[in-house]
């Protein structure tokens, strides 16, 4: 695997890292998720920030791909709700709108990166295996 460490499966047992992908254009969502999967990584899926957050609680993601603007709760409301967990996952917010980047760049949350959409899948990966990285250091 590029980007994060590889072991044989002798000497780990551990399931691969999750992440989250948190949009409300499901098909984005699944195309993002299906070319995760490539790369051995495991992909849960929501499609507003409201569920996003409960399923940080619940299932630890290692990294979160979320996108900004979406009905109810946006991105960036609920990255502030994931400062408050008992750990801490990478957020990578996203928005085809450069307002909505502008935004989220200046609120000062504690995310990985902000980024515009569309994004090359095989850029989004390389963020994802340097978040996965930076979150194993811890």
């Amino acid at each position: 695997m590029v980007g994060f460490a590889a072991t044989t499966p002798s000497d780990d047992t551990r399931q691969p890292p999750l992440v989250m992908i948190v949009d409300d254009d499901r098909e984005q969502a699944e195309q993002i998720a299906s070319f995760l999967s490539r790369f051995g990584i495991s992909v849960a899926q929501e499609d507003n920030g409201f569920a996003a957050v409960n399923t940080m609680r619940r299932e630890k993601p290692a990294v979160v791909i979320m996108d900004v603007r979406m009905p109810g709760l946006d991105g960036i409301k609920a990255a502030r709700l994931a400062a408050n967990l008992d750990y801490d996952p990478k957020i990578i917010l996203m928005s085809g709108y450069a307002d909505q980047v502008k935004r989220a760049t200046e609120e000062g949350l504690d995310v990985f990166a902000v980024v515009d959409k569309p994004l090359p899948l095989r850029v989004l990966v390389r963020f994802v295996q340097n978040a996965l990285n930076d979150q194993e250091k811890g």
